[in-house]
């Protein structure tokens, strides 16, 4: 089987050798330098301090928000799909007061929304946001502006990139970022990363595994609090170098054709506007989701379904990890056959 899912993703066969080995003890001097070669890497992505923390993408906001936001703060989260009311649910059970922007799917909130949120609420301690809406393929390209406007009402912006980074990297300062090592780092899961801009400012505790001024304080000498994950960490340093190999630019490049190669050629709708189509999901409106998944298996593919209210009704295709366009071909291919066949 071949993986076009939002992630796990298909990873390059330098990655798959790199993680089959025999995890060695953390606190050597061997995996120091290895560590410290992933980190230097991962600021030459993104000039922000990175930090890796075991767990995934889930735990990665998790963390974020418990860095970020007491109990009490009011906190502005923008909600287009499952990912949003994830965010939601995370800061609620950090305790903040949730006040929502919920917008169409497809599209996203533009910045004179926010700021208006932001002066009816008053005093907002943060702003968190998806960049992109894993579950309808949607990217929210008004990052930066949100950027801007949270910091010039004193608010932290915090942000949701878990299955696009670093396909499409920010130009300017974000202040928290939240991301994982299985979906466009194309490696295994594992991996929390989160890039930090500013100081965590939560002053309530925050529990051991997940405070970042503990592993921003071993990152110093290239360590972590706690075990790694040792062997994603070794996959993730392969990843990083097939990555920085080609450059961003053309790893973004490359994931963009790939996704206009299928927003072009499958004849369902896309649930994103064209201006907030992903580049990493994409995701089309189907009645005959099931039927479209179970096609696509017979023929060596695996994509996923909808998430939540649109479970049954859209079917999405990942184009992150080692895909050729011989792969998109036979799944344009497969899924129009088939639409064809039903109508």
């Amino acid at each position: 089987m071949k993986y076009l899912t939002p992630g796990p993703v298909q990873l390059p066969k330098q990655v798959v050798e790199a993680i089959a080995r025999q995890p060695p003890f953390h606190r050597t001097e061997e995996f120091a330098e290895v560590f410290r070669e992933v980190i230097e890497k991962l600021m030459s992505i993104y000039s922000a301090t990175p930090v890796i923390i075991p767990g995934t993408g889930t735990l990665a906001v998790d963390v974020m928000v418990h860095n970020y936001v007491d109990p009490g703060d009011n906190v502005i989260v923008v909600v287009g799909g499952e990912f949003g009311e994830r965010l939601v649910e995370a800061v609620e059970a950090r305790g903040g007061v949730v006040h929502k922007i919920e917008w169409s799917y497809g599209e996203a909130p533009p910045p004179d929304v926010l700021e208006d949120m932001i002066k009816k609420v008053g005093e907002v301690r943060a702003v968190a946001v998806v960049h992109n809406e894993t579950s309808t393929g949607t990217t929210n390209r008004f990052i930066e502006r949100y950027q801007d406007i949270a910091e010039s009402h004193g608010a932290t912006l915090l942000v949701d990139s878990v299955s696009i980074f670093p396909v499409e990297v920010f130009k300017k300062k974000v202040d928290v970022i939240a991301t994982a090592s299985q979906k466009a780092f194309i490696s295994p899961p594992g991996a929390a990363i989160l890039y930090l801009s500013k100081e965590p400012t939560a002053k309530m505790p925050v529990p051991p595994s997940m405070n970042l001024k503990k592993f921003l304080q071993f990152l110093k000498k290239w360590e972590t609090p706690y075990t790694p994950p040792i062997n994603v960490v070794y996959g993730l340093n392969a990843a990083l170098d097939y990555i920085l190999g080609m450059g961003i630019e053309k790893y973004h490049e490359i994931h963009r054709e790939r996704a206009e190669y299928l927003y072009s050629g499958v004849r369902l709708e896309p649930i994103a506007k064209k201006p907030f189509r992903s580049y990493t999901v994409t995701a089309f409106y189907t009645e005959r989701a099931r039927e479209v998944i179970a096609e696509l298996k017979k023929h060596g593919y695996v994509i996923a379904g909808g998430m939540g209210k649109l479970r049954d009704r859209l079917i999405r295709i990942g184009v992150m990890g080692e895909i050729s366009f011989e792969d998109l071909r036979t799944v344009v291919e497969v899924v129009n056959s088939y639409v064809d066949r039903q109508w």
